[in-house]
């Protein structure tokens, strides 16, 4: 364990040093940095029963670095750091597997189906983000490749890969305790996260076409879609993503402290609700679209489904 910690320590000091003195955000910096620390320290100093998820959590940390350390050589090899949002469900899945498969050595029937839920949101996750961003390099990133300069090579390794891949940690968390759970068959809860899952896989599937074939039409150019789930909804696809993980959850509530793991799907539904990327889209919405965006916000819900207001 000693050993563990030390890495950590190197690991968020280098993190923090190659911190450039402009880059905004540097909270989100320090706070992920330190979520390895923490979590070796809970490791170390829980009861036995809460010990031993943590430390599969833990396993799925390890392949969480290696998964984006590739994803980072591979970006940096094609000058695209983009290829983040395919790599972003790659790491999902492999971390999720590499849980199960360290509290148990095989995968059980009950594990499969959820692993099979998230396979299927991977594979889609997949499909959505490879045409876009697998060929020129898409924004924020070539803007900061210009602003870091000789600095973005490395800086781009924490700023885009360990940041995320830390805080995608923190959302799979919940198949630490599912899979160190000792139950074979599919419980209450389990069949309450597969509908939970299908729920959330609807409003994230549906609400993307609905939008693609929104943006389709040339004669929506500069409009906004406020039909079909999109009148319940400002984000019916970020609303989908928190219920899918959500839905992963329940899964977890099968081991004793499973419980616990709800500070996975809690930080999906704030980060899509409220942490980045709904506003990161509202302020692009605002600045694009001015009074007739400011009208689709006083009829429509932000987050949570609604009936329109007037």
């Amino acid at each position: 364990m000693i050993y563990a910690f030390i890495l950590w320590i190197l690991f968020a000091a280098i993190w923090f040093f190659v911190i450039p003195q402009e880059a905004r955000g540097k909270k989100w910096s320090y706070a992920h940095m330190t979520v390895p620390g923490i979590a070796l320290a809970v490791h170390a100093l829980a009861p036995a029963g809460l010990a031993g998820p943590v430390g599969v959590w833990l396993w799925g940390g390890v392949a969480m670095f290696v998964l984006a350390s590739i994803g980072w050589c591979i970006g940096s090899a094609l000058r695209n750091h983009s290829i983040m949002d395919v790599v972003y469900p790659c790491i999902s899945f492999g971390s999720a597997v590499t849980m199960v498969l360290v509290a148990s050595g095989e995968i059980s029937f009950r594990m499969g189906v959820v692993l099979g839920l998230m396979a299927i949101w991977m594979l889609r996750m997949l499909q959505h983000a490879y045409g876009t961003n697998m060929g020129e390099e898409q924004q924020p990133y070539a803007t900061h490749r210009k602003r870091f300069g000789s600095r973005w090579p490395l800086w781009s390794f924490f700023a885009v890969y360990m940041l995320q891949g830390i805080l995608i940690w923190i959302w799979v968390m919940p198949f630490a305790f599912a899979a160190s759970a000792d139950v074979a068959s599919l419980q209450v809860t389990d069949w309450i996260g597969i509908a939970v899952w299908l729920v959330g896989f609807f409003f994230l599937v549906v609400g993307d076409a609905q939008m693609n074939a929104f943006k389709a039409d040339p004669a929506n150019k500069g409009g906004i879609m406020d039909k079909g789930l999109w009148s319940m909804t400002r984000h019916p696809n970020y609303f989908g993503e928190s219920l899918v993980y959500i839905g992963y959850f329940m899964f977890a509530l099968a081991h004793p402290w499973g419980w616990i793991s709800v500070i996975g799907p809690i930080y999906t539904t704030w980060f899509m609700g409220w942490g980045s990327a709904t506003p990161g889209n509202e302020r692009h919405m605002r600045k694009t679209r001015g009074a007739a965006w400011d009208d689709y916000v006083a009829r429509v819900p932000m987050f949570f489904p609604g009936r329109p207001r007037r």
